[in-house]
């Protein structure tokens, strides 16, 4: 059947996306919010909204006497009155945004192989370290085998340590419920506190900055590099990650005061660290980062194979043209 309704795209900052995509659903009217805040006197008229920042309140929602539904293009959906979308009734879905999804699959990548030391171990495979401990390679059966013959003194499994996030927009959204699923408790730590219910809905804990170290055994960087955010983990933040902890950044690389990493890591002030990215880029081939045993360095791969404002609002409008067709929303909010 094809579908028919009115969909408003709120951020305008999407209007050359929204352009682009419109070809391909043709049984929506697409608009945009024209630039300058007069998102209120455009939702007149519509059967659904397309937001991924701007705010949704109930004055917007008054002016919305057609509005059937609500599309968060992300997951993190503080700027939203949920109780307010509640009271009209309206249906309220959410559509993960590739870019983020692709950030926190790889910083669980780099937490999991810290937890296995997983560099460490491929290197003693493939260079036949066992030589060096006076063994030899026999014939395995169910029965026998050479158990961790390597001797990890890093190994460690992931379920039931602390992850705390430094900074829970999407990206952290998207890798906190990865590590929930892998039974990990997280923490976050942002400008200001998520509301209660999505706190809730996420299973995540608010702490300061300085607590939040203490207390985290990963310790995830994704805030992105301004000046207030400029080497925001230094020394002393290091200090307080402590000698069991590891750090992960996926942000960039000017958010870790690279020097005062290295001398952690080499005085054993953490135990560990995965990096995606550095203060220059690519890493200099003469980077003490380079020769240390507990540290996973990747070249800046986070992001994926890519993604553009154009193929995620394609998702969302995908949502729309399906549940204005009375299909069921895929990531629903209730």
């Amino acid at each position: 059947m094809t579908t028919r309704g009115v969909v408003l795209v709120a951020d305008h900052e999407s209007a050359e996306a929204a352009a682009a995509a419109s070809r391909d659903f043709p049984g929506l009217e697409i608009r945009v919010s024209p630039e300058g805040g007069a998102l209120p006197a455009a939702v007149a008229g519509i059967d659904a909204l397309i937001t991924q920042a701007a705010p949704v309140d109930a004055t917007l929602l008054a002016g919305a006497g057609r509005l059937r539904l609500l599309v968060k293009l992300g997951r993190v959906y503080d700027h939203i009155d949920v109780e307010a979308v509640r009271s009209r009734g309206l249906a309220f879905g959410l559509v993960p945004r590739k870019g983020p999804s692709c950030v926190a699959e790889h910083a669980l990548t780099l937490i999991l192989a810290l937890s296995k030391d997983l560099v460490l171990a491929h290197r003693a495979v493939a260079e036949g370290a066992y030589r060096w401990r006076g063994m030899r390679p026999v014939l395995t059966s169910q029965r026998v085998i050479a158990f961790r013959w390597m001797q990890p003194v890093r190994l460690h499994e992931v379920r039931g340590r602390t992850l705390g996030c430094i900074g829970y927009g999407e990206i952290g959204c998207e890798l906190s419920l990865r590590a929930r699923a892998l039974g990990m408790r997280v923490l976050y730590t942002r400008r200001r506190p998520l509301p209660p219910g999505l706190e809730r809905h996420y299973d995540v804990a608010y702490r300061p900055m300085e607590a939040l170290l203490d207390e985290s055994d990963y310790v995830c960087v994704a805030v992105p590099h301004t000046d207030e955010t400029h080497h925001l983990i230094g020394s002393e933040e290091l200090r307080r990650i402590g000698p069991n902890g590891y750090l992960v950044n996926v942000a960039r690389g000017g958010v870790v005061d690279e020097a005062a990493l290295i001398e952690a890591l080499r005085g054993g002030l953490i135990a560990g660290a995965g990096l995606d990215v550095f203060t220059y880029e690519p890493l200099p081939a003469d980077s003490p980062l380079c020769t240390m045993d507990n540290v996973i360095l990747t070249p800046h791969i986070g992001g994926g194979s890519g993604t553009t404002r154009e193929l995620e609002l394609r998702e969302a409008l995908a949502e729309v043209a399906r549940a204005l067709d009375g299909g069921a929303l895929q990531v629903p909010v209730t």
